[in-house]
């Protein structure tokens, strides 16, 4: 997979992924995101800040250079973290949540059940159904429903 393709699914990944304080616990993702997010709001006023602070500080160029490449390249970083990390395989405790997940969503006829399943289960297509599930089977879609809720 070119850069640019990792960067394309990153910043797509960034998209899909729901904003849900409860799967942050579970997913390390939504800390990138929500960092990324920080960042790129923080981010002009700091530059900003680096190159006041190189014309009023008896400062090497090359330091305030430096330091400003580094603050620039830390959004890019999670943005391509994320893309190899939408395309990673999901692991083995995960497919067993995506199959019950699935197959609520195939008992309310949301999706209808693919009999060739040739492609691979991705975190990407891991937060696509968990989307759709939140959608429509509201917050507790992963529970079981013989559970009572207070």
């Amino acid at each position: 997979m070119s850069i640019i393709k990792t960067f394309k699914s990153g910043q797509l990944y960034m998209q899909l992924c729901p904003n849900d304080k409860e799967l942050a616990y579970s997913f390390p993702e939504l800390k990138i995101i929500n960092y990324i997010k920080t960042a790129a709001k923080y981010l002009p006023p700091i530059i900003i800040a680096l190159l006041v602070w190189q014309y009023y500080m008896p400062v090497q160029i090359a330091v305030t250079v430096i330091t400003i490449l580094f603050a620039l390249s830390l959004p890019l970083q999670g943005i391509f973290w994320l893309g190899k990390r939408a395309k990673s395989p999901l692991p083995l405790n995960l497919i067993d949540c995506y199959n019950q997940i699935k197959s609520q969503l195939i008992a309310k006829k949301i999706i209808v059940e693919d009999k060739k399943n040739d492609d691979k289960l991705t975190f990407e297509s891991f937060m696509r159904l968990i989307t759709l599930a939140k959608l429509h089977l509201g917050n507790y879609f992963g529970e079981d429903n013989n559970l009572t809720h207070d």
